[in-house]
């Protein structure tokens, strides 16, 4: 189990623009790897409206249950994750629903959450100024989005370093949803 605090400012991007970073970083096809997120949540949406995020994410061989909770700002959420086998992975996909209480680190949670649907991300990350750099193509519901992220350890440098960046690449700054969100206002569509 991990603990940590997670600091990171991101921005929706046209698809033009994605390929701009990508060709400024210089990021290929084979700098990216896939993640598929399956969210969950109760009946009557619990943790949306706490403001908190509960995921398995498959990576590779990586299986990942993170419970993502607010702190006192907007740009920083506190990540509990927890690794779990390729068994309790498929387990959890096959029957589309988690006991949450089954793991130590989750007992504040209810006791069953349901799978609401899965959102496929191919991702790059590089570092840049002391921070990870990530830019995300997200295919959810029909929908597909661009995203680049940079997670940080210092908020105050860390959103200069990002606003100077998209200042560079004449890319506006716009209101993003954390990936969670936007694939539930999508869903309510």
């Amino acid at each position: 189990m991990t603990i940590q605090k997670e600091i990171e400012f991101k921005n929706l991007l046209e698809e033009e623009e994605f390929h701009s970073l990508c060709r400024a970083f210089a990021i290929s096809k084979q700098n990216f790897h896939v993640q598929t997120n399956t969210y969950f949540d109760t009946t009557n949406n619990q943790l949306r409206d706490s403001l908190m995020g509960f995921r398995l994410r498959v990576v590779g061989e990586r299986n990942e249950l993170t419970l993502k909770a607010p702190t006192d700002n907007v740009h920083t959420m506190m990540e509990t994750t927890h690794l779990i086998s390729a068994i309790e992975r498929d387990e959890i996909l096959s029957n589309q629903l988690i006991r949450p209480r089954d793991y130590s680190e989750f007992q504040q949670l209810p006791e069953l959450l349901l799978a609401f649907g899965s959102l496929r991300t191919e991702r790059a990350e590089i570092s840049f100024q002391g921070g990870l750099l990530v830019l995300d193509r997200s295919d959810y519901l029909g929908i597909t989005d661009y995203e680049v992220e940079y997670e940080v350890t210092d908020i105050t440098s860390g959103q200069q370093s990002f606003n100077e960046l998209l200042k560079y690449h004449q890319i506006p700054k716009r209101q993003t949803l954390k990936k969670i969100a936007r694939f539930m206002k999508a869903a309510k569509r």
